[in-house]
Order: C-alpha cells, then structure tokens, then sequence
C-alpha cells in the first residue's frame, strides 16, 4: 500500500485531489493534468501516486499480482478508480506506460518483463503462437525455412516484442521453432551453446558434425586428418570444447566409432592419420618432381633453387642423398658432372650436323641439355655448328637488310660459287669474303636489281 508518510508535497496535494473527487464525487480541476500531458521525460509524479493509490489501496493489488491480469483489466480498474481523464490525456490509453510510469523500478524484474513481452497472456494459445512466430518470420524476410537455424532469433525476438513466449519452451529456441514448424530442426542446427549441455549433447554433435562434413562433401579420409583450426574454420570449436575436451580425436574416435576414450579405437584412428599423412606427403613429393622431370629423369636441379632445397631438405630429413631419395620415387636423377664422363664430343658433333637440337642429343645419349650445352661450350666454343671465328661470317638476313637483295638471290650466289654455306638450327653463316664481293658485283651489274630499287624507292615516297 501507498505510504502518506512517504510523500512529498506535490504527491501529497495530488492525493488530496484525488481521495477528494473520489469522496465527493466531483471531476479533478480543470488544469490537474495539463502539466504532465507535456512533460516529455522523466516521472509523471501526480499520475505515479495516483495509479498507485488507485491499484494498492482501492484495488487492493500488488505489483506482482499484476502478472495476474491482462491489461484491459487493469484499464478497467483504473476508470472504475475515476483516472479516465489521466489514461485519455496523458498515457494515450497506454496501459503499460501508465505501469512503467507508476513502476520504474518494480518494471525492471525478470517477472514483470515477462509479463509485458508476452503480450499479458496471450502465449497460452499455440495458434497465437504459431502466428506471432511466422509473422516474426515473413517480417525478418526469410523465403526458406532451412535458413532459419543460421539467425540470432533471440535478438529478434525482443525487436519484435514475443520473447517472452520462451517461457513456455524451456527458454530454447529449437523447441519454439520446432513446435511451429514440427519435424523441420534438430537442436544441433541452432547455435547455441545450451545444446551441449542437454542429456542428449552427444546426439546432438554428431548430428552437428555430420551435418558439417556432408555439406562441404568430406570423405572419410578428408575428416580422419582433420586438425584443431579445421574443427575451428567449420564452427566446431565450441563443440569440440565442451564436449570433447578440445581434443580432435576425441572427437573424431566419437563420430567414427561412436566411442569416447576407447583405447584400441583411437590406437586404429592414430595408424590411420599416421598413413594418411604419409600418403600424402608421398604425393606432395611426386608432384614436385613431377613439374621438374623430364620423362623419368630430373636434370639440373640447381637451376630451381626452390625444388633443390625442398628435396635436400627432405632427403636430408630421411637420411639419404638426394640421388637416393629421388630414385626412391622412381625417378632418375642426372647431374652434368656424372654424365659429361661418359659422353663423346664426336657423338655431339655428329648428331649436332643432322640438325638434332640439343634436347634431342640429350635425348639421344641419355643425358641432359644442360651437360649437352656444357660440353659445347668447353670443346666447340658454343654451338658447333656456328663457325668460328663468328666475326668472319655474316648472316643471310644482314645481307638482305644492307645490300636490298632477297633470300633467293643470295643463295643462286652461294651455289653457283660454291661459298662456304654453314646451316644452323636457327640461322644460316655466310663468309664474308666471299659473298660480299660477289654481291657487290651483282649490284652493280644487275639492270633488274637497279630497276627493282628504283621502283620500290619510288613508290615509298609516294
């Protein structure tokens, strides 16, 4: 009840009013509620002891049996009371204002709030909940139900004014959303950490797990190397901490064997990982090598000092050279320092006269162009086929480019003299003490090359 003693001046005058139209049976003065109808803040001292006066000492109420009532009888206590003129005025027949206004304090238990979110009791109805819930859905734009589990619903639920409708599930989001849409969720889909503390949790992170895995497509193998920050980038941490004491084969041995700390299952998963591991670093080995060989040998590891030093290092871990360790994979290795022992310079000059280019010698003699080049360098000077010394010879093309002759007479000249001819892979050597005078004396006594000249000049500077 309202204690008097309690009170100030202005509650004091306003309760005089009030027990005085109550009393009497009078209207409040004209300006009673003129003030409080523009005050935009704080507490509405004259209507907070009036209401108050009005459910405690009249109504006989206290603020938690309010909970008792929906709010169109409170509304009914409060006109019965003669407060009317208050509820029109200033509260806009906002009955729960009015409470939160005589109630600051009182408003802010877990019983009274509970009381205001869900609507004053209107949850005891499941087709009212299953229409407040699907609104709440068409609402937040949701076309597919599966997207439903992947929302902070709790949030959303206070936005939308129902969340106190959890009361009569448990508090669990899975229950309310399964009760409006049955069969559709299991616990597992909604991420909540209240999941791993039911009886049934274990259930619940296979079905979390297996879920995960089949959506982004694992295999058996894929999930058995599976580390901590993979459990970690699927959303799984939490799970595998609560459950599984953050060890990931714990978690592992459940979902395979549906066993936790069986000794000889988790022995079988450890020789398991242990030869997946293998395998694949068996197969990372053979990919590199694979980008280096040529057939089935690997020539000039040197020149990739990324390859060289991740096969010695790799070699180096197994305690084997790196011939061993490469041929281990079933490749050859070759190096140039082993092969130019073995190989004759005559069998490079001759195969280099018939045009072989010198991956085709190596080919040929079972080496490496490397070694072919090597070798070319140290007894022919370079190529063998260039003739030396280089400043003694011109090409074909530089001939053309000084003298404007073409390819076609060149060659009549070269035949018909029988100049010194050499043909390379790329290029044909002429010397020059041949065919230069010799085309010299064309140009000069060749009235179809002048005429050509002349012609060709002309129209250039047209």
């Amino acid at each position: 009840m309202v204690n008097i003693l309690k009170l100030n001046t202005e509650e004091l005058e306003a309760l005089v009013t009030y027990k005085n139209v109550l009393e009497k049976d009078v209207r409040f003065p004209k300006d009673f509620w003129t003030q409080e109808k523009y005050q935009l803040t704080g507490i509405k001292l004259r209507s907070r002891i009036l209401t108050r006066y009005c459910i405690e000492n009249i109504a006989k109420l206290t603020p938690k049996e309010l909970v008792n009532y929906n709010l169109k009888q409170i509304k009914e206590i409060l006109i019965k009371g003669k407060l009317f003129g208050m509820i029109q005025r200033i509260f806009n027949h906002d009955v729960v204002e009015i409470l939160k206004n005589a109630y600051p304090y009182e408003f802010k238990t877990r019983e009274l709030k509970e009381w205001y979110w869900s609507k004053h009791g209107i949850w005891q109805n499941d087709e009212f909940i299953i229409e407040a819930v699907k609104d709440m859905v068409r609402k937040e734009g949701i076309r597919w139900i599966g997207d439903i589990p992947s929302l902070d619903w709790k949030k959303r639920l206070l936005n939308h004014g129902i969340y106190n409708v959890l009361y009569y599930f448990n508090w669990s989001i899975f229950s309310l959303f399964n009760f409006v849409y049955p069969d559709k969720f299991h616990p597992a889909d909604f991420k909540y950490k209240i999941k791993w503390a039911a009886s049934e949790s274990l259930e619940n992170a296979f079905y979390f797990m297996h879920k995960t895995f089949r959506k982004k497509g694992f295999s058996q193998d894929k999930i058995i190397l599976l580390r901590t920050a993979d459990f970690r980038r699927l959303g799984l941490a939490g799970m595998l901490m609560a459950m599984f004491d953050s060890s990931t084969l714990k978690a592992k041995e459940y979902y395979l064997y549906r066993t936790i700390g069986n000794e000889e299952n988790q022995m079988e998963l450890q020789k398991d990982i242990k030869k997946l591991r293998e395998k694949l670093y068996d197969e990372k080995i053979i990919k590199r090598l694979n980008e280096a060989s040529k057939g089935k040998y690997i020539y000039n590891l040197h020149s990739n000092p990324t390859l060289y030093g991740f096969i010695k290092r790799h070699a180096r871990k197994n305690a084997l050279s790196i011939s061993d360790f490469i041929s281990g994979y079933g490749f050859i290795y070759k190096t140039a320092i082993n092969d130019a022992a073995k190989i004759d310079k005559e069998d490079i000059w001759n195969l280099r006269k018939q045009g072989f280019t010198y991956v085709q010698i190596a080919e040929e003699l079972g080496s490496n162009p490397t070694t072919i080049t090597e070798m070319c360098t140290r007894y022919f000077g370079g190529d063998p086929l260039i003739p030396r010394p280089i400043e003694d010879y011109i090409t074909v093309q530089e001939l053309m480019n000084t003298y404007r002759v073409d390819h076609k007479t060149v060659m009549k000249l070269v035949h018909k003299n029988g100049f010194e001819n050499h043909t390379t892979i790329r290029l044909r050597y002429l010397k020059k003490s041949q065919i230069i005078p010799a085309l010299r004396k064309y140009v000069k006594n060749s009235k179809h090359h002048r005429f050509m000249v002349k012609r060709y000049s002309s129209l250039a500077t047209v």
